[in-house]
């Protein structure tokens, strides 16, 4: 992993589920980065995410608000690519390495697009 960093300081960030997400929010206002595709995002989401698909996020990291940012994709894959893009900006991030369906029984609230 050394090499692949180059000059860069190897780094790591943290990891967390729906459940932690709707615990947290009862203590501190945080970024929601939802970096599924349009018509995912448009079956079920939460209502104030962003919404920056991932293949997009390389080229709008800049329309991310300010703040801790919890990623999340629909199981966590496309999240943990997301979170390494914030990261290695200098974003402070959590990967939410979960599946979406989990969501509303972990204590979100999710909308359809309308």
């Amino acid at each position: 992993p050394q090499d692949w960093s180059g000059d860069r300081p190897l780094a790591s960030y943290p990891r967390a589920g729906f459940a932690d997400l709707a615990q947290v929010r009862h203590h501190r206002p945080v970024v929601v980065l939802d970096v599924r595709r349009e018509l995912e995002w448009k079956q079920a989401h939460l209502p104030d995410s962003t919404h920056i698909p991932l293949h997009e996020l390389p080229q709008r990291l800049a329309e991310v608000p300010d703040g801790e940012v919890w990623v999340h994709c629909a199981a966590g894959y496309r999240a943990s690519i997301a979170a390494s893009l914030l990261a290695a900006a200098g974003r402070p991030v959590v990967h939410i390495d979960d599946d979406f369906t989990r969501a509303v029984a972990d204590g979100l609230t999710a909308a359809d697009a309308e």
